[in-house]
């Protein structure tokens, strides 16, 4: 049968027992932790416990004895995790850590870490900072990182942590760098039926060719209609308010109302930037005054890392644009030697994976 602990995240209680990364039991949460995370305030959250009821009889579907965690109860952790449960975030992060019925990783573990500790649960940011410590599993060693998180889980009452850098009395932010896995929609097979069929139907009416706006979905949400950022860009297009209030959009956690108004930004980015589909990531990420300012992509790892991501997907350098959306922005001279080296650089990364 599938284990207790996947039972607790359906029923609420504490996930105990679990071996970590450096081989020792994770810490328990503290009485305050476990009712700052059980607590169902947000949208996500509710939404969360709602999928966590409907995937009941799959998370407790029977397996053979010692067959480790089955494909189905990955898929349901998954959904768990993509609707914003912590305890999902974390479970699967253990698996991947593991290697336990999934293929082991553990960058894709440490950014489910990361996801679970900012919702303030305690043992993914213990698990985040001592990855960041050890630099474990290809993970970038970085102490600095590695305290910071350590700090926010001793804050939340982590025993373990408490020991590595003393009590923290006080509340402590989370970090606002956590590893990105390699590509982070790893855990995502393939795009919704439903999501798809709504861009495929969407997109054109935008000008906008589907393939291209589902790759940025991709890389954005991993089609997630309720996440929430770090910088709170929200829904499936991750739009931060100012954005959302530009193009229209009041309840950015509707799924349509979220795609329309990404779509109309992508739009005007592609028309501003005369259709260089790199220039136009760019500014998605980092903003077209960003792009502006540098006379290209910024040099800013994040946003580099984002279209170069975003283009292992979607190859095509050039999209047709609306002139009547925006008068264009003039960078169109350079932005063709930035495209090749994107293009140079994405297949030499292709070639050397081979």
């Amino acid at each position: 049968m599938v284990s207790e602990s996947l039972k607790k995240i359906i029923q609420g209680g504490p996930v105990e027992g679990h071996t970590n990364l450096c081989g020792t039991p994770s810490a328990s949460h503290s009485p305050a932790t476990s009712r700052r995370i059980t607590r169902h305030g947000t949208r996500p959250a509710r939404l969360a416990a709602l999928s966590a009821a409907m995937l009941l009889p799959a998370l407790l579907a029977a397996a053979p004895a010692n067959a480790g965690i089955s494909e189905k109860t990955v898929a349901a952790l998954e959904a768990l995790a993509n609707k914003g449960s912590a305890r999902a975030q974390y479970e699967l992060a253990q698996h991947y850590d593991r290697a336990d019925g999934v293929k082991a990783d553990s960058r894709l573990a440490l950014s489910l870490y990361c996801r679970a500790a900012r919702q303030d649960y305690a043992d993914a940011a213990l698990m985040a900072g001592r990855m960041h410590m050890a630099g474990l599993g290809g993970v970038s060693k970085d102490a600095d990182l590695g305290r910071a998180w350590l700090r926010k889980a001793a804050s939340l009452g982590n025993e373990q942590a408490e020991r590595l850098v003393g009590t923290v009395s006080v509340t402590v932010k989370a970090p606002d760098r956590c590893e990105p896995p390699n590509l982070r929609w790893g855990i995502i097979r393939k795009p919704p039926a439903e999501i798809r069929a709504m861009v495929q139907k969407m997109a054109p009416t935008y000008g906008l060719d589907p393939d291209l706006v589902l790759a940025v979905i991709a890389v954005e949400s991993g089609y997630r209609v309720d996440v929430v950022s770090n910088k709170n860009a929200q829904g499936l297009m991750q739009l931060i308010p100012e954005t959302a209030e530009r193009f229209g959009v009041s309840d950015p956690f509707n799924a349509e109302q979220n795609l329309r108004g990404g779509m109309k930004y992508l739009r005007w980015l592609l028309a501003y930037f005369d259709g260089n589909v790199a220039y136009a990531l760019a500014g998605y990420n980092a903003g077209e005054g960003a792009v502006l300012q540098y006379k290209g992509i910024p040099p800013y790892r994040e946003t580099k890392d984002y279209v170069t991501k975003i283009r292992s997907i979607y190859a095509q350098t050039y999209h047709p644009f609306n002139r009547d959306v925006v008068q264009s922005a003039g960078l169109v001279s350079t932005a063709r030697e930035e495209v090749a080296e994107l293009s140079l650089s994405t297949r030499t990364r292709s070639s050397g994976k081979r």
